[in-house]
This record gives structure tokens, sequence and C-alpha cells, in this order.
């Protein structure tokens, strides 16, 4: 048998004591990375040859075998009071063993946000954001902090997406981090000094992407992390030198390297009040003992074995994690790529009719102008609505916007199809990035103790796979640095997380798996002191003594001076020092200072008379938009097939009788329509009337003759000539505008109405989301969670500007695809 690498073929029925204290001393040479087979088979050794006594001498030894079966998957199931397997489940469940490595810190309130003492913490609800930048743009992009909720969803995927971006196209090992409470993502991890060692025992070393396309990745991220830093301020973007990375990491390596060439010295790093860098950085903790083992440089951590990820638990929670983040990364990306190419193959088809008319064609068939109620954002990729529509010129509308905006959204659609591309390449090759990624975020959030923010099935799966894996993972940690002579409280703190790296088999090298102990270090507020006594850099920051925060009964004597304070240099008009002040008066009561300047500020109720106006107001702009809404609503409804909604939108319709008709001429098609008869026949039907129209067809273009006789007749007229969707756009032509027919305050309430009802529908569309499983639940399923609120996004008044994506969303739900019939110029 080979000692060093195996047990042997031989079955562990048939091991003798050679083979039993080998495979034993094999075990404990290779702890903590111990492959899975060894495991199986000295505890299938063990349990069925000789249950009634321990296979080590060392209890600690026979505990972490327990530990390392538990890992894989073996349940550890004594057979009674008297067998020595029992008193080793029981200690399973004891701190020692078990519980998370970092303490648990207090839940972040506003004192610790706005303590001056505090830059970036794991714990913090502000994402803290540094910008490494190397003269050309930025290399790395670091966020510490967890965040709250509603940003967290939305900084999360976006580094992620970043991330799988630089790596999916061709590299084998990625660096980054997606942990909680810690992102990283960079281009060159060798050179920026925030990424810490994970070469293995093989030497080699991880590359990362590198190059022009993985700087425009970073500088995307970069600005949209900016963009949400202006719009919430929850959000901190600081931009540093690489320079200054990496002589700061520079600086910290030669302060532990001091403590190793001078074992009877210590020195001492401290903090100081914030500079004006405000740098951060992800430094592992270095060793500052001169034993064998602790090379210059070296940090903490552990080497494991990749079995560990093989498990049938955890390849449970890599199937559901990796399902669910293959839909979530991507689908954005698909719909908006659908969406372009639809919109590029209707305005492009658009374009070349305009061309291809006569001077007189155009006078018949188009308006001399088109209204503009979007325009492309190309630093987006949206349509976003204009607020107050824009008439444009039709031939220089075609002769100049539209070519302009085919060449944008031609842009957009490739970069969507190369962004996919780079995801798919990502989630799915072999080695794949993403699950790389995967395996250090649930690693590190079962060494501390945390939960991943994930849907619910994968959450699910970690929790399970947690169990049986953290006992072992945190025991052998434990155990790793009392083995080297280190305090665990010098090494797990509240600024603790861990780096993993794995390392895919390369020729005559294996895959190996390691785990790296990190800190998040502040250049100016951490304190750190390097003793060879200590055998380990010790670093400490404000957060390692965070208490709870409760309210004392005095504090509110002293936070009405305060405000009344306040008050008075508010009177005084100097805005330096209020604002000081107030700064100060938030930190030392924030809930008070909070709770006044809420109720200062409060609006209070409009009088019964402004209430009515508005009211008026409201509703008169609702009569001005109930033609174009409500045809607009009809049209939606009819290429979904909704025949009783789009019949329910016309009969609402208020309008002049001209306007009126045109209602009554959009109703004659769709009934012909839900009478199922063909698209390219309606028209020629409608314009001759002959015997076998559906009879509510006829009824609805007798009524129109009876409201516009001119105007009906001439519709009719161009009928035979044209296709259904040329009808139903010359049904409006020349309709009069809201706009301009409504009172700037009119058209104030009625676009302050549609923000709410926007941002109300965009709520219920998250909650609905949130009802939704896995990407396996069935389509029927789905849209019942989603279906109420999009039929209302694509159906109800007010709510115009989502309606593109909520079809794109429904076409993907259902697989059906209507018919884009319709679609006016501008809408």
């Amino acid at each position: 048998m080979d000692g060093q690498d195996d047990v042997g073929e031989k079955p562990p029925h048939a091991w003798d004591d050679a083979d039993v204290a080998l495979a034993l001393r094999v075990f404990s040479d290779r702890r903590p990375a111990v492959p899975a087979r060894l495991v199986t088979r000295l505890w299938s050794y063990w349990r069925n040859h000789a249950p009634d006594r321990p296979p080590f001498e060392d209890d600690e030894q026979n505990l972490a075998l327990v530990l390392h079966a538990t890992a894989l998957g073996i349940r550890a199931v004594p057979t009674g009071d008297r067998d020595p397997l029992a008193a080793l489940v029981d200690r399973i469940g004891s701190d020692d063993v078990c519980a998370p490595l970092t303490p648990r810190t207090p839940p972040w309130g506003p004192r610790a946000a706005l303590s001056p003492v505090v830059r970036a913490a794991l714990s913090s609800t502000l994402h803290h954001v540094q910008v490494v930048t190397d003269g050309r743009g930025p290399v790395e992009v670091l966020v510490v902090g967890t965040g709250l909720p509603e940003i967290r969803e939305q900084v999360v995927p976006a580094v992620l997406t970043a991330s799988l971006r630089i790596n999916g196209p061709g590299a084998d090992v990625v660096s980054d981090l997606v942990g909680v409470g810690v992102l990283r993502v960079g281009i060159d991890s060798a050179t920026t000094g925030s990424a810490p060692d994970l070469a293995s025992s093989h030497g080699r070393r991880a590359p990362l992407g590198t190059g022009t396309s993985a700087r425009v990745v970073l500088r995307d991220l970069v600005g949209f992390l900016r963009g949400l830093e202006r719009d919430t301020n929850l959000v901190r973007v600081t931009e540093v030198d690489q320079v200054d990375v990496v002589a700061f990491d520079r600086a910290v390596r030669d302060l532990a390297g001091r403590a190793v060439a001078r074992p009877r010295g210590a020195f001492l790093r401290p903090a100081v009040p914030a500079g004006s860098r405000g740098l951060v950085a992800l430094l592992p903790y270095l060793r500052t003992d001169a034993a064998d083992e602790a090379r210059f440089g070296a940090g903490v951590g552990l080497e494991l074995d990749p079995d560990l990820l093989t498990t049938a638990s955890y390849r449970l929670l890599d199937r559901t994690h990796h399902r669910a983040l293959a839909r979530r990364v991507s689908v954005d990306a698909r719909l908006r790529r659908d969406q372009l190419e639809a919109d590029l193959a209707r305005i492009r088809g658009e374009l070349e009719a305009f061309t291809r008319a006569s001077a007189d064609e155009r006078r018949l068939m188009w308006e001399s102008t088109v209204t503009l109620e979007t325009f492309f954002d190309n630093h987006s990729g949206i349509h976003i609505k204009l607020s107050t529509p824009e008439e444009i010129d039709a031939v220089e509308y075609y002769a100049t916007n539209v070519p302009n905006l085919i060449r944008l959204q031609e842009a957009w659609a490739l970069r969507m199809s190369d962004l996919i591309a780079d995801l798919d390449a990502a989630i799915n090759r072999p080695q794949a990035p993403a699950r790389q990624l995967a395996a250090g975020r649930f690693l590190d959030a079962a060494l501390r103790g945390v939960v991943p923010d994930e849907s619910a099935a994968t959450r699910e799966a970690f929790l399970r796979w947690q169990d049986e894996v953290a006992p072992m993972l945190r025991y052998e940690w434990r155990e790793a640095v009392r083995r080297q002579g280190i305090d665990p409280a010098d090494v797990f703190t509240p600024h603790t997380l861990f780096r993993t790296g794995y390392l895919p088999p390369v020729g005559d090298d294996p895959a190996a798996l390691s785990v790296r102990a990190c800190s998040v270090v502040d250049e100016d507020l951490s304190a750190l002191l390097a003793d060879s006594a200590r055998r380990v850099l010790v670093i400490r920051d404000a957060a390692d003594h965070a208490v709870d925060d409760r309210p004392r009964p005095e504090d509110r004597a002293e936070a009405e001076a305060a405000w009344t304070a306040l008050a008075g240099l508010a009177e005084r008009g100097d805005a330096a020092e209020f604002d000081a002040a107030f700064v100060t008066a938030l930190r030392a009561h924030p809930r008070y200072t909070v709770e006044r300047l809420v109720a200062e500020l409060e609006p209070p109720s409009p009088p019964s008379v402004e209430a009515a106006e508005i009211e008026d107001e409201l509703a008169a702009a609702q009569r001005e938009h109930s033609l174009g809404e409500g045809m607009e609503r009809a049209i939606m409804a009819m290429r979904l097939s909704a025949f009783i909604t789009a019949r329910e939108c016309l009969d609402r319709v208020v309008a002049e009788p001209d306007g009126q008709a045109r209602a009554c001429l959009l109703r004659a098609i769709v009934e012909c329509v839900a009478a199922g008869l063909p698209d390219q026949d309606i028209p020629e039907l409608l314009g001759t009337l002959p015997p076998g129209l559906p009879p509510a067809a006829e009824r609805a273009m007798d009524e129109a003759v009876s409201r516009d006789r001119a105007f009906t007749t001439k519709w009719q007229s161009l009928l035979p000539a044209i296709d259904l969707d040329r009808a139903i756009r010359l049904l409006f032509r020349g309709l009069p505008r809201a706009t301009t027919r409504n009172s700037r305050r009119e058209y104030g309430a009625w676009l302050f109405r549609g923000a709410i009802e926007t941002a109300g529908m965009a709520t219920r569309l998250t909650e609905a989301a949130g009802e939704l499983g896995e990407d396996s639940q069935a389509v029927d399923s789905a849209l019942v969670a989603l279906g109420g609120v999009l039929e209302e996004i694509l159906l109800g008044p007010y709510v115009g500007g989502p309606r593109g994506q909520a079809q794109a969303l429904f076409e993907l739900l259902t697989g059906h695809r209507p018919p884009r019939y319709g679609q006016t110029e501008g809408r």
C-alpha cells in the first residue's frame, strides 16, 4: 500500500492490524485534507468490525473521524449508550466544536452607520465601495458591507455578473470573491494587493481575466455603483490609486516580517484619525513566528480535500444554486436582446416602407409629424418615457432619427449577445467560474455562521449542507490555529472572512482546495500588532468592541436639548455650523433626531377645497387620456387574446363623437380577431362589409358611421390596399394629444398618479416573484403568482412605460409571441 496517497485496494473487511495502523496514520497525517475514499473505508472498518472500541487512542482523532464522515454525508448513529460513538456525537453539539468561528456582531444601527471610527465593516448597512485605478481606469472593485436588502439585491448581482463576464471566456481559476458582506472583482490580482495569496502547495497561482474588455466591464460596474450612490446615499464610492494599495500591502507584510526577524520585539501600527484616502484592503492573517512552516509572508489557512465538494448534499446545493443563477444572471440580458431585435425588425420595416412610398402615399398613409413619447437612452440601453411628448417632422424623423436609433439598438443587441455568451461560458463550461465563486461563498458562510441571500430552495439546500460540513470545518480550523500556537481570538474576529481557492487538476498536479483567513483592514482606522510571541499579525478595529445600542431613559432630555440647539442654529442661518451639529446630533441621538425631523418635515393634510381641486384635475386628465389610453390598452389586450378586456377598455372610452368613431372601428377589428378571422383578411372585410361578417363587428361599424361618417368612410376606402397593422395605425392618426388639451396642473396630477401606480406595480411584481420557486417551477404556477400584477401592468391605466418589458416576461412564461400589429411611431 502507498502510505501517502491511499491505503491500497484491499477492502476494509480484509484489513489486518498493519492495514488498520497504516490507515489511521494516513488519516492523521493528511488531516484536514483527507480524501473521501480513506474516510469512508476507515469508517466502514470501525463500524462493521470494531464498533465497541474507537479506532484511535486519541479522542481528538476519533472526533475528527466522526466529523469528516459526517461532512461526507455519512450518518453517525450510535447503536446504544455504550457505543463509543455516542460520546463523540454528543461533543459535536458543543460550542468548542460547531460554533461559528467569528463572533456574532450586534445589528448595525444608525450610530454605527454614522460613526467616524468605522469606515468599512462586514456587518455595515452601508456598502463601502473602493475602486482601485492604475491611471488607465479601474482594475479592482472592492465592496464591503452587508447593506440594506433593497440595495444589496442590486449590488451583489451586479458584482457577480461583472466577475462572470471577466472570467467567463477563459479563466480556469478565479480569485474574485462574492461573499456575505464583502465582494471583490478585479483584473490583475497579482498587483492590486487586495487579493490574498491563493497559491496551492503545488505553487500554482490563479490568473484572472485581463485586457480591454475586462476594463470596460469594470467601468460599467463602477458607473452603476456611482449611480446607486447618487440615488440612495446608501453606497459610498471612493477611488484610490493602485500604487497606494500596493504600498500599503507591502508595508503590512514588512511589519510582519520585522516580527519574524526580531523574535524579542513587538511592532505596533496604531489606528489614527481617518485620513483623506480612506484606503481599505483585504489582507491575509500573516504569520509572525519563525517556525519552519511559517515562511516569510505566509498566511493562516487550511488545505482541504476537493472531495468535500462532491458529496450528495453539496451536489444538490450546487445544482439548485446553479439552476437559479443561470436563470437570474442571463434572463434580463436575453429579454433585452429579444426586445431589441423585435424593435429593430419593426423600425427597419417602417423605414423601408416610408422610403419606398411616393409623396402622395406618404401624405395618405403618414402624418406630417411624428409624436415621440420615448427616447432610447444609449447609456442604459432602454427606452425612457418622456414626461412631455415631442413633435418632429416625419421626413426628418425617418431620415435622421430612425437610422440613428437602428445604429444604437444594433450595438446594444450585439452587446447583449456578447454578454449572454460570456455568462453562458462562465456558468456552463468545465471548471465554471460561477461554481468556483459559489464554493467560496458557501464555505465562507458556513465557517462564519451566516446565511447568504439566495432563493428559498438554495437557502434550504445550503442549510442542509452546512449542518453536515460546518462542524468539521470549524473544528479543523480551531485545531489548526491551536497547533500553531495561535490564540483563536487573534484570528477569528468580526472583520474576519475566509477566501477559498480552488485549483483544478493540471498535468500531474491533482486538484486542490484551500481556505485562507483574511481581514478587512482600514489603513487609518485599523490597529496592527506584529509580535512574534503572538505568532500571527493581530488586527483590531472599532467593530471588535461593538455592543447592542439600547436607548437609555436619560437620553431623551439630552436629545431634546440637542434638537433645541439645532433649531437655534437653523434660525441663525449658519449652514456649515448647522451641518456639523446635525451630524453630531444624529450620531448621539439618531432615533429621536430622525423622529423630530420627520415630524417637522411632514406636510399638513391639504384643505378639503384643495383636495377636491386635485381630484377634479385628475378627473379632467383622465377624460383627455381616455381615448388614447383606452385604445392602446385594447390593442394590448387583443394581442394577448384577452378579448373581454379589450371590449371593456373600449366601452369605457369617453370622447367626442369623432373619437368615439375611432374606438368603434377598433372594436370592429377586435370582434373580427376574436371570431378567428385571419389577420390578412380583416382590412378587406371591413372595407367591403360582405355578408358573413361577425354581427358584433357589423354593429361596431354601424355605430362608427353614426358617430363620424366622414372619417369612417375615408378609413374604409383605404383598407383594401393596406394590412391590419397600418389599418390600426390610421385610427391613431390625427388623434388629439391629451397633453395639449390639459392644463399643466391637470397633466402634473396625471403624471404623479402614474408614478405612484408604477411604483406600486413594481413592489407587487417583486413580491409576486418572491413567491416563485426554482427554475423548474411549472409555468402555470408562475402565472398564478405573477398573472395579476402582469395584467395590471399590461392593461391597467396609468402604467404605460413598463408594458414592453411586461409583455416580454409574459412571452417568456407562456412561450406565446403575440402579434405586433398596432404599434405606432414614437409610442
